[in-house]
């Protein structure tokens, strides 16, 4: 009997059985390597420990070694030796189920977290054995954390929490999170030449006060060169980099040997700072601390972005109410002043106030000679004019070629500025302003029907340059000087009653165009910052619009007012559509309702009274919006057999009739209806809202008019 084939038969079958076995603890092993999962059996009697290779990884020691407990308990973090000991205990004792987690200290100073599970059994000697794993879930509590920190620091941000203490606080995350590290965030300054310190809690005060107000350029640093190259710029090892030449000695100085640093860009990919991480030891970071650069990058980018925005709001609404107060001065002083030089004085006065200037002088040209005259100028707290013996000596004439940015001014109605006279090429005049302390001079057009007839120099007695803002508010503070400067002109003439006239005319113009739309420019800024602060952005996108097309309204009308042309808004529509127009506009984007009714058929109507009734119903929804705080806004404009009445109403607070009214407004209101032989009627009361009607004679005002 042939016993061979079944013998043979066996041998292959064993030797499929153990290369099967071979094969699937190779994917045991490659399974617990992906996913950091080792196992171990434990023999409590005896304290035999059998380990997977992913467990001797996952503790840091060799595979030839044999494992102890004591093995275990030298790599638990001190903070968790008790927990772990008593746990130990406790399931030896009772043979229960393990379920533990906690910290590992490994040799190189960094820190895992293990999670361990085990299950008692007993074998066939009826002794007690755990079979478990040891899970290394660094890498999950890292991104919990993370993810933690994150929206910490967005909820922060979201909060309208400073800019400085938010920067500080996301230093000091990314020093928890990515070990041995100290993190710094530098910002771009304003003039974009340099970086000015933005926040490091763990870097040396001396250090930080060395590097703050850094150049960027292309060998400056880690931080200066990732800020002009819109680029990581990572280094390794500072004693070594030619990037840190100009601050090598400084670094080591204070025990700095690697910089990684990583600009910070804005939307528009413009660096605003620098998000950087230094080390004490030569190297590069780690695939952890890569990410956490790039998340901790963004997060700055988004609230050192939020902080321009915020700060632009701020500083458009102010301007805005720089422009209204201004203005409201300028009326004032156009109601009362008796004298046309004061009204000059006091526009002066107002610019060097609403500028913080030094001093400031007016040039106009003489068309007949294509020459600039010295006018007036107000230096020390006075106005000098042109009979000043000691100006007069001073070149009161000069040809624009004179000075450089005379000849930009005069060819594009654009601002010029010299930044520093010190310094710059010489000019006539230049001595006598470097003698009272100016360093900067901003030069504005002055215009009338749009030409340049004249420039007006704000001095400053510091370097200073200047935002599109300012500069807006530099034009409008100088057409108000042109305005001042006619009215002079006119009174030099000896037209005093055309000047009178003309100055009631201009104030009324000035208040009902160029106060209101700036009011309406504050209206819609408030809407954007309410806005802002819900996290309403197409909202605030929209406000910002219409308060944008509400500037350039009230701009292009206060070039008008120096012609006393007919309203823009009543060029290409009736008074109807004009007056809807303007309601819409206003209370948009705001918490005010508005109506507005027309009953009857417009007839034909003399310019003057469209302007005067639209002009009347801007003033009152101004006060309804400004001061009333009104919510509902009403306007009813009716056209009858004999008479035109409108009437405009508000549920706001009202104010006391019998009370003193400072401004122009009401005055102006009852002018305008005078002038069209009307009656206005005004009802208010305090707490119980106003309501403004006036009544029109139509036929006998076109009868007049006709004949």
């Amino acid at each position: 009997m042939n016993t061979r084939k079944p013998e043979r038969e066996s041998y292959v079958e064993c030797k499929r059985t153990q290369e099967a076995l071979r094969r699937s603890e190779a994917y045991l092993t490659e399974a617990q390597k992906l996913s950091h999962t080792g196992s171990f059996r434990w023999k409590v009697a005896t304290g035999k420990l059998v380990w997977s290779a992913e467990t001797f990884r996952i503790l840091g020691y060799e595979p030839t070694l044999r494992p102890t407990l004591e093995m275990v308990l030298d790599r638990v973090h001190p903070d968790d030796s008790v927990l772990v000991r008593r746990t130990m205990a406790a399931v030896s004792r009772k043979s229960r189920n393990l379920d533990l987690e906690h910290r590992v200290l490994m040799p190189d100073g960094s820190v895992k977290h293990v999670h361990i599970i085990g299950q008692p059994a007993r074998n066939v000697y009826g002794e007690v054995e755990f079979v478990g794993a040891v899970v290394d879930v660094t890498q999950q509590k890292r991104a919990v954390a993370l993810v933690s920190g994150e929206n910490r620091l967005l909820e922060m941000a979201a909060r309208g929490v400073a800019l400085p203490r938010l920067l500080d606080a996301v230093c000091r995350f990314v020093e928890q999170m990515a070990d041995d590290v100290m993190v710094s965030i530098l910002l771009v300054s304003p003039d974009g030449k340099s970086l000015r310190h933005g926040a490091a809690p763990s870097l040396p005060r001396s250090y930080i006060e060395a590097i703050d107000g850094g150049r960027i350029g292309p060998q400056a640093g880690s931080c200066g060169t990732a800020a002009f190259r819109g680029e990581p710029v990572i280094v390794s090892d500072i004693a070594t980099e030619p990037l840190w030449d100009h601050y090598r000695d400084l670094a080591l100085q204070h025990g700095l040997r690697a910089c990684w640093s990583t600009p910070i860009l804005s939307t528009a990919r413009e660096a605003m700072g620098t998000f950087a991480l230094y080390s004490r030891e030569p190297r590069e970071p780690s695939r952890e601390q890569w990410y956490l650069i790039e998340q901790m990058t963004h997060l700055a980018a988004v609230a050192i972005e939020r902080e321009h925005a915020a700060a632009a709001l701020r500083a458009s609404a102010q301007l805005a109410r720089g422009q209204a107060e201004a203005l409201s001065h300028t009326l004032d002083a156009l109601a009362k002043e008796s004298a046309p030089d004061r009204l000059v004085e006091h526009v002066l006065r107002t610019i060097i106030g609403q500028l913080d200037a030094h001093s400031s002088g007016v040039w106009l040209q003489d068309h007949e000679t294509g020459l600039v005259n010295f006018e007036v100028a107000f230096e020390n707290g006075r106005l000098l004019t042109k009979a000043e013996a000691a100006l007069a000596q001073i070149s009161p004439r000069l040809a624009i070629q004179d000075v450089q940015p005379w000849v930009e001014i005069f060819r594009t109605g654009r601002p010029g500025i010299l930044e520093d006279i010190r310094k710059g090429p010489s000019f006539p005049w230049r001595e006598h302003v470097l003698s009272l302390g100016v360093v900067t001079i901003l030069m504005g057009p002055m215009l009338v029907a749009g030409q340049v007839e004249g420039v007006i120099g704000i001095h400053f007695t510091r370097k200073r340059s200047f935002r599109a803002e300012e500069l807006e508010l530099a034009q409008a503070l100088a057409h108000q000087a042109m305005l001042a400067l006619q009215l002079m002109r006119l009174s030099q003439q000896g037209r005093q009653a055309a000047v009178r006239a003309e100055r009631n005319r201009m104030a009324r113009d000035i208040h009902d165009t160029l106060a209101q739309g700036f009011t309406g420019v504050i209206v819609q800024l408030e809407a954007v910052e309410e806005a802002m602060s819900k996290g309403l952005k197409a909202k605030a996108g929209e406000c910002l619009s219409r308060a944008g097309a509400l500037a350039r309204e009230s701009l292009h009308e206060a070039r008008r007012s120096v012609q006393a042309l007919r309203l823009r808004s009543l060029e290409e529509t009736d008074v109807c559509e004009a007056l809807q127009n303007l309601i819409r506009n206003m209370t948009s984007g705001t918490s005010v309702r508005a109506e507005f009714n027309v009953r009857g058929r417009q007839p034909e109507l003399p310019p003057e009274w469209e302007q005067n009734l639209l002009l009347i119903g801007q003033e009152v929804l101004t006060n309804a919006l400004r001061h009333a705080q009104a919510s509902e806004f009403k306007a009813r404009l009716a056209f009858e057999r004999e008479t035109i009445r409108l009437d405009l109403s508000d549920n706001g607070k009202g104010f006391d009739q019998a009370g003193r009214h400072d401004g122009f407004g009401l005055q102006g209101m009852k002018e305008r209806a005078q002038e069209m032989g009307g009656r206005l009627t005004i009802r208010s009361a305090m707490n119980e809202g106003t309501a403004v009607s006036i009544v029109l004679p139509l036929p006998h005002a076109l009868d007049a008019l006709a004949a």
